[in-house]
């Protein structure tokens, strides 16, 4: 059957607006994921290296320096918590005896913001851009210390950053919990204010599985009122007249001595893996 003249033109002027008609934007994609997990929940393949952070009933006393161990010692029950998730807690402030479940980082890719600890440059001195653990004792006073690559191209804080590594976590045992927070002092007050992100995780002993925590352990996030810490939000170069978010990444400028506050609950075993963003 053949169409009327009025008919084709109709249908012209209909498949010429549908043309014309605006599309749905598709949803922005989140960074590519593993396209594989073992049943474990951790990525398949292979991965750089392993860390167990072993929870204790009784502190150690014997000594853990230049450990190469692939475990940490913590506090099964500690008294370390985020009272202001992505402010200000200077309750947790390194020095004084009072840094167990701290684990300091060193940066062992350059050094830079990194724990003001000589052992750390001396294991970055022959272990560049590597894991590894230094200090094994976070339940005495002076914490533990964790060597680790800078995950990013450098430490400026506006740079946008796609970690170079990711980092996944998995519970063991028969009960309790564990919050592992990111948290680092800033270089700019006198005394030096200790900062801890908002984005703090707690992984329970029955989720079993791993679960990617790269955006917990790898910056914090943190809220400036650039009014009351103008110094500070100058360094960071943000707003100086109103608060800001941001994540700051680990060994950005403005902060140094970066930690991971490990408040724990009667967690007995927490396993890391780190993987190579390649």
């Amino acid at each position: 059957m053949h169409k009327s003249p009025i008919a084709l033109v109709a249908a012209i002027a209909f498949l010429a607006a549908c043309s014309d008609s605006p599309t749905t934007p598709s949803k922005a994609s989140s960074l590519p994921g593993p396209s594989k997990l073992l049943g474990n929940g951790f990525p398949q393949g292979g991965h750089d290296y392993h860390l167990n952070i072993i929870g204790v009933p009784k502190d150690k006393k014997v000594a853990m320096d230049n450990s190469d161990g692939h475990r940490i010692f913590v506090q099964l029950q500690s008294e370390n918590a985020v009272t202001t998730p992505g402010g200000k807690n200077n309750q947790l402030s390194k020095g004084g005896g009072d840094d167990q479940n701290h684990i300091y980082l060193c940066n062992s890719t350059n050094g830079e913001n990194d724990v003001n600890d000589p052992r750390c440059d001396a294991w970055r001195a022959s272990h560049t851009s590597g894991f590894g653990v230094i200090d094994a004792n976070a339940t005495d006073g002076d914490g533990a210390i964790l060597a680790v690559p800078d995950p990013c191209a450098d430490d400026d804080p506006l740079t946008p950053c796609t970690p170079s590594y990711s980092v996944w976590a998995r519970t063991h045992g028969p009960s309790g919990s564990a919050t592992i927070t990111t948290c680092a002092t800033d270089t700019i007050t006198t005394a030096g204010d200790t900062w801890c992100g908002s984005n703090g995780i707690t992984l329970y002993a029955k989720s079993r599985k791993a679960v990617d925590i790269t955006g917990n352990l790898l910056h914090m996030t943190v809220t400036i009122d650039g009014v009351t810490n103008v110094e500070l939000a100058t360094c960071l170069g943000i707003s100086t007249t109103t608060s800001t978010t941001l994540d700051v990444f680990l060994f950005d400028r403005c902060f140094e001595n970066y930690f991971w506050n490990y408040d724990n609950n009667g967690l007995k075993l927490m396993e890391l893996r780190f993987y190579s963003a390649s």
